[in-house]
């Protein structure tokens, strides 16, 4: 791998095409259910309330990723221009189809990285992955976790 490497990041169409087809079968469920009308679309509407809030709380905050030959790791967030240094946090999830990993910048703020294999191009995610896997600097699990 050359470093360093930038890797610019998308929504994922699978997870909103997941969502679709959940909101949609949960749509059939309660349409198949024999209720009261009022308590059909009462339950019709909570649920596409909730499938609207999710997709929007799924938006990728990160534009972008840069990942040194050190092992630090420096992100974009949407609606920034400039690089800052994020602190990769315990317990990341990485797969060959899905990575979650928490990020703390510098000034404090938690973001969440969910990559799938849609989200940039199939080589950039399996150097995402070896990067996490093998360079990046995770903090230290304390004994009482």
């Amino acid at each position: 791998m050359q470093f360093p490497m930038t890797i610019g990041l998308r929504r994922s169409r699978f997870v909103d095409v997941l969502l679709l087809m959940l909101a949609a079968l949960l749509s059939a469920a309660i349409l198949s259910f024999q209720c009261a009308p009022s308590v059909r679309a009462m339950l019709f509407v909570v649920v596409w309330v909730l499938a609207i809030q999710a997709w929007y709380a799924l938006a990728p905050t990160i534009k972008a990723i840069r990942l040194e030959r050190n092992g630090d790791i420096f992100i974009t967030v949407i609606g920034e221009s400039d690089f800052s240094q994020a602190v990769p946090q315990p317990r990341a999830t990485i797969h060959p189809w899905l990575s979650i990993i928490r990020l703390t910048t510098e000034d404090g703020r938690t973001v969440t990285l969910i990559a799938t294999v849609d989200s940039q191009n199939e080589a950039d995610f399996r150097r995402l992955r070896m990067f996490m896997r093998w360079q990046a600097n995770f903090s230290v699990l304390s004994d009482d976790a």
